[in-house]
């Protein structure tokens, strides 16, 4: 069992040279940012020995559960996916503040979307780290359904300040959390009442020690997977879907599935279906990194975690 929680992982040094990479991008295009991102990743990926470590560990489950894949994990592999995670930085920025054209949008689901904005009647949206969540965010844009956003960084307020000056039209709000609230359950509750969408990652366990986790397989190996997705949307009394976006050739496939009409937590067995949900979820989970493995962003040791 690892001594270290995700959250004490120091990603500090790859973020710096993401934010070199936008200047690059802003100040001198696209062809300048595909030119740099190959040295900066690189040298962070040299460096990162932990986060080098944690992929090595996925990739090698990944080639025993599906050797047909063909999925070496070798150096070579594992630096893919920091590249493309660093690609997927890029293409957060043009998410949040300029918008994917609907063009490069494969959303199967958009209708079942719409007529979910138009009941009037909201959701809870979880989501991973599998892939390019952001790209999801822009469902707001989509439907002119306001999406919230958990997040778990310290600069929400900010960055909203800022996403409201750079795209006034953003439907997206992100709302910093650490644990659920009754204060947060409340206006969350609202939110949805009003149609709202409600988003959350369902792949890290809660930042602080009192939030509650339980295993499900996930490639072959018992992994811990949070509760507090599955509690809180027990408390909004409301439909839990699941959200995976993926980057494919021509653009972004978005997958939303619904889990379930109501999380039921039964006195006696207040835990069991949240576990059924959550086994259901490591599934989905598995299946889509099954369609893009080299879309594995958690960067720490995913099966080997503690509070």
């Amino acid at each position: 069992m690892s001594s270290v929680h995700w959250s004490r992982y120091r990603e500090q040094g790859f973020f710096l040279g993401i934010r070199f990479l936008f200047w690059l991008h802003h100040r001198l295009g696209p062809i300048a940012f595909k030119l740099a991102v190959y040295p900066v990743v690189l040298c962070y990926y040299l460096k990162n020995r932990s986060g080098r470590k944690a992929i090595r560990e996925y990739l090698q489950l990944f080639a025993a559960r599906y050797p047909d894949a063909q999925i070496k994990p070798d150096w070579v592999t594992g630096f893919r996916i920091f590249l493309n995670f660093a690609n997927s930085a890029r293409e957060k920025l043009e998410a949040w503040f300029v918008g994917i054209p609907k063009s490069q949008v494969n959303f199967p689901e958009r209708a079942f979307l719409h007529q979910l904005a138009a009941s009037g009647r909201g959701g809870v949206l979880i989501g991973s780290h599998l892939g390019n969540l952001e790209v999801c965010r822009a469902l707001g844009s989509l439907t002119d359904v306001r999406v919230n956003v958990l997040v778990h960084t310290k600069h929400a307020k900010k960055f909203n300040r800022m996403m409201q000056m750079l795209n006034p039209r953003s439907q997206v709000r992100l709302i910093q959390v650490t644990e659920v609230t009754p204060t947060l359950a409340m206006m969350l509750g609202e939110a949805v009442e009003r149609g709202e969408l409600v988003v959350i990652v369902g792949d890290r366990t809660p930042v602080n020690s009192h939030g509650r986790t339980c295993e499900a397989e996930f490639l072959g190996r018992p992994a811990p997977f949070p509760q507090g997705p599955y509690i809180l949307a027990a408390l909004l009394k409301c439909p839990v879907y699941t959200l995976f976006c993926l980057r494919s050739s021509d653009g972004y496939d978005i997958y939303m599935e619904k889990l379930c009409d109501r999380v039921h937590m039964k006195r006696g067995d207040r835990e069991g279906h949240i576990r059924e949900l959550v086994a259901d979820f490591a599934r989905r989970l598995e299946h889509y990194c099954r369609l893009a493995p080299l879309q594995w962003y958690n960067f720490y040791p995913f099966w080997n975690q503690q509070q």
